[in-house]
């Protein structure tokens, strides 16, 4: 596959016209190729059959959490320094401005692959590194959880494609509930975790997921998909 010349979406035109300007192309992101590592059966389904897996109620605290804490980095955008709550656990500057929209695009294919940071680090030499906020219950555990590995080499491999270069090392900032005084304001723990990215892999995911639409057989489902597991059993049970 050979994959045309990289779109920042920050430059001239903003990320909503350059979108409305590709009506006719196929767009995934980094949920979209997560979906395709998951169970490729969901994943085409979704795209070329318009049948989405089931939604329940969404947690809205995560998405709170995310609105806050990109209020809070953006105070200190520009400062020289970094947020006192990552102070000491991160390197670098914040990158000012922000590149929060980064695409991708394949005009032979007609295929755009986009993402949304929620922060980058600027390391003064030329380099960047993603940074993402993962609000959670509990301690983040040693490994790193599959979908924020992809997640993390996506964003790399578009940081990239948008001339902005990499040490092929991305953060992930943990937020999540410790025990305290609760009137005291709730109290968080917050844990930076790094982690080594492979935009490479990135290339290939999205490679093998678009070649993957492009069949017009329906793929097998992923033995650990529920979602299509669900499916089978009540199918079986007949009308």
């Amino acid at each position: 596959m050979t994959l045309s010349r990289p779109i920042l979406a920050s430059s001239i035109l903003c990320y909503d016209e350059l979108i409305m300007a590709e009506e006719k192309a196929l767009k995934l992101s980094p949920n979209s190729l997560n979906l395709y590592r998951e169970c490729p059966r969901c994943f085409w389904l979704q795209f070329n059959k318009g049948i989405h897996r089931p939604r329940g109620i969404f947690p809205s605290l995560p998405g709170g959490m995310d609105g806050i804490l990109k209020t809070y980095f953006d105070e200190y955008r520009g400062t020289g320094h970094l947020p006192p709550i990552v102070e000491g656990k991160l390197e670098g500057q914040l990158m000012n401005p922000l590149a929060k929209s980064l695409m991708y695009k394949d005009t032979d294919l007609q295929v755009i692959l986009f993402g949304k940071l929620d922060e980058a680090l600027d390391f003064g030499d030329g380099t960047y590194a993603v940074v993402d906020h993962k609000t959670r219950g509990y301690a983040p555990k040693e490994e790193i959880i599959e979908a924020y590995q992809l997640q993390m080499d996506v964003y790399d491999f578009l940081m990239r494609q948008n001339n902005l270069m990499t040490k092929n090392v991305a953060y992930l900032i943990y937020y999540y509930p410790t025990t305290g005084q609760l009137h005291e304001n709730f109290p968080f723990e917050v844990v930076v975790k790094s982690i080594t990215t492979n935009p490479e892999r990135a290339r290939q995911v999205f490679e093998d997921a678009v070649n993957l639409l492009r069949s017009d057989e329906i793929p097998h489902a992923s033995k650990t998909c529920e979602y299509c597991g669900w499916a089978k059993a009540m199918n079986n049970l007949g009308d």
